[in-house]
């Protein structure tokens, strides 16, 4: 889909900085957690939030990117067990709230499915149409056990 700066620029900036948020302001709110120093090397980006159907909470993944130069570094595994954590100490006081992952990707989806699969318990699965031109789909979508 289109990348919208501006978009962008909301969220990050509101998760980045809460403190700006009013209290009567009923938008989005969430966490980033940063790998890196001088240069980023990777980023989860994560929102609290609530299905349609639902008034449950949810923590929701929006972004989770590692560096392509530290791919091979377990920096993604790290990402993940960080949203985790996250979530098990909301939890302490909210037991209800749940993380929810998803993987919407038009190259190396199969990859990056097997990464979360390893990581978490898979719950459902994201489809498009029409489908994109730069499109590599998974072939299988979960390993066999």
């Amino acid at each position: 889909m289109p990348y919208s700066q501006k978009k962008t620029d909301f969220y990050i900036n509101r998760l980045l900085d809460p403190k700006n948020i009013v209290a009567e302001d009923a938008g989005p709110r969430g966490l980033i957690g940063v790998i890196g120093g001088a240069r980023l090397e990777g980023v989860i980006m994560l929102s609290f939030g609530s299905p349609w159907y639902s008034d449950q909470i949810t923590v929701d993944e929006h972004l989770n990117f590692v560096d392509p130069a530290h791919r091979d570094s377990g920096h993604a595994k790290t990402l993940i067990s960080y949203a985790k954590h996250m979530v098990d100490l909301l939890r302490v006081n909210h037991p209800e709230v749940r993380l929810v992952i998803g993987v919407l990707s038009t190259k190396r989806a199969a990859a990056k499915v097997r990464l979360y699969e390893r990581q978490l318990t898979p719950a459902g699965a994201f489809f498009v149409h029409p489908p994109p031109e730069n499109i590599d789909p998974p072939r299988h979508l979960y390993r066999t056990r």
